[in-house]
């Protein structure tokens, strides 16, 4: 099948940008994601670097209608160097129905430390092929 293999070339592709973070990209402390807007599609990698011992908490991701998307623990004591990687997608549970619910600016907080939260943008373009994962969940299937 062709699609793991394009898959894991992408990812491989995005996390090497996100190595390469340069101007273009966000920080926060030890957190920090590779672009400020992302097409629909396009995954967010993020990597951390240099947490402390005394880093420790939870990684939430804010969607545009303020829900929560994900949860990550962390604690530095634990794992100084890590890699994050996700994308923004339709999810019935979190009100977001269709592509264009995914539009606008999303929200990562860094609760139990005092790093500022990472805004990035999602933005009405495509990454090629990406209609056909993220769909519209139809109307009824939970609160959509």
């Amino acid at each position: 099948m062709v699609i793991i293999p394009v898959g894991i070339y992408y990812y491989n592709q995005q996390k090497a940008a996100v190595e390469n973070t340069g101007s273009n990209g966000i920080a926060s402390g030890p957190f920090s994601i590779n672009k400020e807007k992302y097409r629909l599609g396009d995954y967010v990698f993020m990597v951390v670097e240099g947490l402390q011992p005394s880093d420790g908490g939870k990684m939430i991701i804010y969607d545009p209608k303020g829900g929560t998307f994900s949860t990550v623990q962390f604690n530095g004591t634990l794992k100084t160097e890590w890699n994050y990687a996700f994308k923004p997608d339709t999810v019935a549970t979190e009100k977001l129905c269709t592509p264009q619910d995914l539009l606008g600016n999303w929200t990562i907080v860094f609760n139990g430390t005092s790093y500022k939260p990472i805004v990035f943008q999602v933005i009405n373009e495509w990454v090629e092929g990406a209609q056909s994962d993220i769909k519209a969940i139809p109307h009824g299937i939970g609160p959509c």
